[in-house]
């Protein structure tokens, strides 16, 4: 068994100001920047088109502002500054865990959070065999906005 470890980035749950998925796409932009996404997504995930749309930045432009700004505070302030509807992003917010139920046992359960039920277990282990190439595959197909 090879063991290999991998950087994660924060869990789903974790918030800046009231907004979830935001510190989560921080560490995805700069995983990206220094190499180190592996096989996460940055743009192409539904749950990250959906936050961006609301905040109305590509991906590009969020990497840019994720990586030129230290901390978070200040990646949310430079969102703020080029403008984005705040009760629209909070209200997405609020409403998270409902509308990313599905996605959110498998994350938790990929990333270690959960342990895996005994029909999780097989499910899980074929997905992280394919995660990858899968992952390199949908960003080749898909544009992230």
């Amino acid at each position: 068994m090879v063991i290999t470890s991998r950087q994660l980035p924060r869990r789903w749950s974790v918030e800046i100001d009231g907004i979830r998925w935001l510190p989560r796409m921080i560490d995805k932009a700069r995983m990206r920047a220094n190499g180190t996404l592996g096989a996460y997504l940055i743009g192409h995930s539904p749950v990250d088109r959906a936050l961006m749309k609301r905040l109305t930045v590509t991906t590009e432009e969020f990497v840019r502002i994720a990586t030129g700004h230290a901390d978070d505070a200040s990646v949310l302030d430079a969102l703020r500054k080029r403008g984005f509807d705040e009760v629209r992003v909070r209200r997405w917010s609020e409403r998270f865990e409902r509308t990313f139920r599905v996605f959110i046992r498998m994350w938790d359960i990929d990333e270690g959070y959960s342990p895996p039920n005994a029909l999780e277990r097989p499910v899980l282990a074929f997905f992280q065999a394919v995660e990858r190439p899968v992952m390199a595959l949908v960003r080749l197909v898909s544009r992230a906005p």
